[in-house]
């Protein structure tokens, strides 16, 4: 059935849903492709024998921990929105933080940019400050993922030459979006360009919300929840690899997790979908894990945490369409 054209406060016709169909139908795509290439080159029969036979109560707990990484991005989520003075009824505020996690199939997550014109609908009043939190909360990721890598990396050696330069250079240019001198010379920069043109004021709304987001204070806890929750899925991989390799340190497999992440990101497909799975494979492997054992074990990472939260926004996108509808 497809979704209702929805109409904006304003009388404008809007669609933020549209590319939701386009956007799951490339994931799961990408997700066949995937799970092919994997049974291509390892042992398909010993690779489903192996999950098939995953312990189940084990499967249960990494899912908690995925459920606690959404609880605390949530939390995020809420304490961003009140820092900018966004008043959104609780349920209202979930619904579009779940529906977010659908949105975010997009190509370098870009459709969650969508929460900004639900967050609007639903009583917000101005779309521009949520844009901000948005923006803030990719750039609080990529931090986190950076400092479980770096953390790893203390204790684990064996990465230091492989994640150094990337540590670096993604952490300056996080820095250099964060550094407000940087920024205001982009603003006019961007103002010029054709995507820009006639958007000045916009921009300069947006850019101020981010600079109160960025207050040392303010990133402090935001990055506090970022590093948790992410650090609760690394532990959730954690447990998957230990089930097939006890052997294999708890940290080396949070390193593992948090860089194939990485990559996943810097890849901008769909969920990180192909880039994801084959580093981590690849990194599982150094660290003395069998192959099939490796593949095995991504693939019930990857449902525990990718399709996991691409189900959870698909059970969220009615609530949202009720909401809308009800407005």
């Amino acid at each position: 059935m497809p979704l209702p054209r929805q109409r904006s406060s304003s009388g404008e016709p809007t669609q933020p849903f549209r590319g939701i169909g386009r956007g799951l139908l490339v994931l799961l795509l990408l997700g066949t492709v995937t799970f092919a290439v994997l049974g291509l080159v390892g042992d398909f029969e010993q690779i489903s024998a192996l999950i098939v036979g995953f312990d189940g109560g084990v499967l249960a707990l990494v899912l908690l921990l995925s459920a606690v990484n959404y609880g605390l991005r949530y939390l995020r989520w809420q304490y961003y929105l009140r820092r900018l003075d966004v008043h959104l009824p609780p349920g209202r505020s979930l619904a579009i933080f779940l529906t977010g996690f659908l949105l975010a199939v997009t190509p370098g997550k870009a459709g969650e940019l969508a929460k900004a014109w639900m967050a609007r609908e639903f009583g917000a009043k101005r779309a521009r400050p949520v844009v901000a939190v948005v923006v803030t909360e990719r750039l609080l990721d990529v931090l986190a993922v950076l400092l479980l890598l770096a953390s790893s990396v203390l204790v684990f050696t064996g990465q230091r030459s492989f994640v150094a330069p990337v540590v670096l250079v993604a952490a300056a240019g996080v820095v250099a979006v964060i550094y407000r001198p940087v920024v205001d010379r982009l603003i006019p920069l961007l103002a010029k360009t054709r995507l820009g043109a006639g958007r000045a004021a916009v921009l300069i709304d947006i850019h101020q919300a981010f600079n109160r987001l960025v207050e040392p204070r303010t990133l402090v806890v935001g990055l506090t929840l970022s590093t948790t929750a992410w650090a609760a899925e690394g532990i959730g991989c954690a447990l998957v690899v230990r089930h097939y390799e006890p052997a294999v340190p708890m940290l080396a497999s949070v390193f593992d997790y948090a860089a194939s992440s990485m990559a996943g990101a810097i890849s901008m497909l769909p969920g990180g979908l192909l880039a994801a799975e084959g580093s981590l494979v690849l990194l599982l492997e150094r660290q003395g894990v069998a192959l099939d054992a490796a593949m095995a074990s991504t693939v019930i990472v990857r449902a525990a945490t990718l399709w996991f939260a691409v189900v959870v926004g698909l059970l969220a996108l009615p609530w949202v369409l009720a909401l809308l509808r009800r407005r």
